[in-house]
C-alpha cells in the first residue's frame, strides 16, 4: 500500500507559542504516518508577501505533496479558506494571495475549493484559529489520499486573490527593479527574474550604476556570489531561485541602503 504524501508546513506562528505544534498534533490525529516538512515558521507576523515568496521558492524542490500555509491576518473575516490543485500538488490556506505564487510555480491552479464549511473541519471552529480547525485537518485528509472534491465546494480558480506585486521594467539601457522582500541576512530580493536578467545588460564581472531615490548613485558589480566582492561591499547577483538580488558580503544590504519592500532601484550599465 502506498503511504500518504508529505505535508509541508509554513506559517508566521514563530517558535515561542504553541500554534505550530497544535496544528501538527491535528495532522498526527488524522494519520500519524504523515511526514510533515517544516518550511519555516519564522515569517514576520502577517507578512503575506514574504510567506508567498518563501512557499514559491520551496515547492519546485518538493515531491508531490500537500502544502499547508498559514499567514492569515484576515482570519475571522469574510476572506475564504481554500484548497487548490496544481499539478500533482495541493495547497491549503487562506485566499489572500499566499498560495498562488507557489501554484504558478507548479503549473497553475487547475481547481479550487472553498473549505470554510468542510466536513473535515474541527467542531467547534474558532474564528481566530483556522490553521488548527480548518486548514490542518483538510491538509491532512488530502495528504492521506482523500479526493479534493470531498473537502468543500468548488469555486472558480481564476477568481482567487492574487498579490499585487511590482514588476521590473527593462527599457534599453535602463533596468527598473523593486524590492520584493528582505531575507534573514538583509539581502534584498528584487523583482527581476531569470528571463529579465538574461535579456538585460547584466554580465558577470561588469559594474553597473544603481540609482536610489534621495541617495547617491553607487557602482555595484554583477557577480555570482557574495564572495565576488570584499567584505562590506555590495554585489548584484542571481540568487538561488534565479532572481536578481542585492547583497552586501558579510553585511546587511537593507540597512546599508535603507531599503524596504516596494522601494525602486534604477540600474544602468557603466
Amino acid at each position: 500500500m502506498i503511504g500518504p504524501r508529505p505535508l509541508s508546513f509554513l506559517t508566521d506562528f514563530g517558535g515561542e507559542d504553541e500554534f505550530a505544534g497544535v496544528c501538527r498534533a491535528v495532522v498526527d490525529r488524522v494519520d500519524p504516518s504523515i511526514r510533515v516538512i517544516d518550511v519555516t515558521h519564522g515569517i514576520a507576523a502577517g507578512d503575506v508577501r514574504r510567506g508567498a515568496l518563501a512557499l514559491a521558492s520551496f515547492v519546485p524542490y518538493s515531491a508531490p505533496a500537500v502544502h499547508l500555509a498559514v499567514v492569515d491576518p484576515g482570519v475571522g473575516t469574510d476572506r475564504r479558506a481554500i484548497a487548490i490543485e496544481a499539478g500533482d500538488h495541493h495547497l491549503v490556506g487562506p485566499d489572500n494571495g499566499l498560495l498562488l505564487l507557489a501554484a504558478d510555480r507548479l503549473g497553475g491552479a487547475s481547481r479550487a475549493f472553498e473549505i470554510s464549511e468542510s466536513p473535515y473541519r474541527l467542531s467547534p471552529t474558532h474564528r481566530t484559529f483556522h490553521g488548527r480547525d480548518i486548514f490542518a485537518p483538510v491538509a491532512a485528509e488530502l495528504a492521506r489520499g482523500l479526493p479534493l472534491e470531498e473537502m468543500g465546494t468548488e469555486i472558480d480558480a481564476t477568481g482567487l486573490v492574487r498579490l499585487d506585486l511590482p514588476e521590473a521594467r527593462l527599457e534599453n539601457d535602463l533596468l527598473t527593479v523593486h524590492v520584493l522582500t528582505v531575507d534573514h541576512y538583509g539581502n534584498l530580493l528584487l523583482d527581476a527574474g531569470p528571463a529579465v536578467i538574461l535579456e538585460s545588460f547584466l554580465r558577470d564581472g561588469e559594474r553597473v550604476s544603481v540609482e536610489i531615490v534621495d541617495r547617491p548613485t553607487v557602482e555595484v558589480p554583477f557577480g555570482a556570489a557574495f564572495g565576488d566582492v570584499r567584505a562590506g561591499y555590495p554585489v548584484l547577483f542571481p540568487d538561488s531561485s534565479g532572481s536578481l538580488s542585492l547583497a552586501v558580503n558579510r553585511g546587511h544590504a537593507a540597512s546599508l541602503f535603507g531599503l524596504e519592500p516596494d522601494d525602486e532601484l534604477r540600474i544602468r550599465p557603466l
